[in-house]
C-alpha cells in the first residue's frame, strides 16, 4: 500500500536522476488518471519539451518542477510505485505512464488500481492545492517534539487506530503503517489516545520513527516479486512487515495469534490480544 514510506523512496529514488531530463514523449493510460488535468493530449502536450528541474515530496504527493514554471503532481495510487527504465523496456499489465527522455531512457508509473492521479499546475500554486491543506506531522520532514506529539495525540480523544490512519495527525500511515506502529508500541488499536500513560505516548512516538524509518530502509511495501515480474509482492510476503497480513500466525514477541478484526464501523486492524493492551 503506497503510503509515507513508498513515496519517500520513489522520491529518493528519483531525484538525483530525473533532474535536468528533457521529456521527449508522453505516453498515458487511462485517461482517468489525468481528470483533473483534462484530456491525455493536452497533460501530454504540457510535459513535453520541458525539463524537470527538481522532485520533491510534500504529504502524499510527489512533485516533479518543470524548467517553464509549472510542477507535475503525483499523486501514487493505493499501490504504486515509478522505476527507472530503457526507452525500450515494455510495459507491464499496472503500467499507467510513461515518460521517454530525450537522451534515452524512461521512467514508468505502476498503479495497480489505477486510482492514482497525475496532472500539471503553475509552481506558485501547488502550495494551494487542497490535496496539502490540513495535512498532519510528517515525521520526515521534520522532527516532531514529543510535547507536541503528546498534545496533539491526547486531544484526539478517539481510538488509536482511528487516530493513525488521520491525515491530519501524523501524514500517511495508513493501514498497514498504523498496525505496524502500535503493534511496535504494544498498544491496542481500540485503546481511546486519551488513556495512554506518558511512557506508553513515548513508546508510540517513538514506534512511529522506528518503523518508517526501517520501512524506507527496506525500499516500502510495493516491492515488484522479481525483476522481471512488473506485478505487486503480496503483502505476506514484504518480510519487513511483523504484523499486517499475518492473521493466524504467531506474533514474533509473544507468540500469541495475530489476529484481524473490526475495531469500530470501517476500521479494521491486525493485531496481538496479548502483545498488545
Amino acid at each position: 500500500m503506497t503510503q509515507l514510506p513508498e513515496v519517500e523512496v520513489i522520491k529518493r529514488e528519483l531525484e538525483k536522476e530525473l533532474v535536468g531530463k528533457k521529456i521527449k514523449d508522453v505516453w498515458l493510460s487511462p485517461a482517468e488518471l489525468v481528470k483533473r488535468h483534462g484530456t491525455i493530449k493536452d497533460f501530454s502536450a504540457s510535459l513535453v519539451d520541458n525539463k524537470i528541474v527538481s522532485v520533491d515530496r510534500k504529504g502524499m504527493c510527489l512533485l516533479f518542477e518543470l524548467d517553464n514554471d509549472t510542477t507535475l503532481v503525483a499523486i501514487p495510487g493505493s499501490r504504486a510505485r515509478m522505476t527507472k527504465e530503457t526507452a525500450k523496456e515494455a510495459r507491464g499489465d499496472a503500467t499507467r505512464m510513461v515518460l521517454q527522455w530525450t537522451t534515452g531512457g524512461s521512467v514508468h508509473y505502476h498503479d495497480l488500481e489505477a486510482d492514482g492521479e497525475l496532472f500539471v499546475v503553475d509552481t506558485d500554486k501547488v502550495d494551494e492545492l487542497d490535496d496539502l491543506a490540513k495535512l498532519g506531522m510528517d515525521p520526515l520532514a521534520e522532527p516532531i517534539p514529543w510535547p507536541v506529539f503528546s498534545s496533539a495525540l491526547t486531544d484526539r480523544k478517539d481510538l488509536l487506530k482511528a487516530v493513525m490512519v488521520d491525515d491530519s495527525f501524523v501524514v500517511g500511515l495508513g493501514n498497514i503503517y498504523s498496525d505496524e506502529i502500535l503493534f511496535e508500541a504494544g498498544l491496542a488499536p481500540a485503546r481511546n489516545s486519551a488513556t495512554l500513560s506518558s511512557q506508553e505516548v513515548r513508546r508510540l512516538h517513538r514506534a512511529i520513527l522506528e518503523v518508517i524509518y526501517e520501512a524506507i530502509k527496506q525500499g516500502g511495501t510495493d516491492k515488484a516479486p522479481s525483476e522481471t515480474d512488473k506485478g505487486f509482492l503480496p503483502y505476506d510476503e514484504v518480510g519487513h512487515l511483523k504484523i499486517y497480513a499475518r492473521e493466524g500466525q504467531a506474533d514474533a514477541r509473544s507468540r500469541a495469534i495475530i489476529e484481524y478484526g473490526k475495531i469500530k464501523k470501517g476500521l479494521y486492524a491486525y493485531h496481538s490480544p496479548r502483545t498488545q493492551t
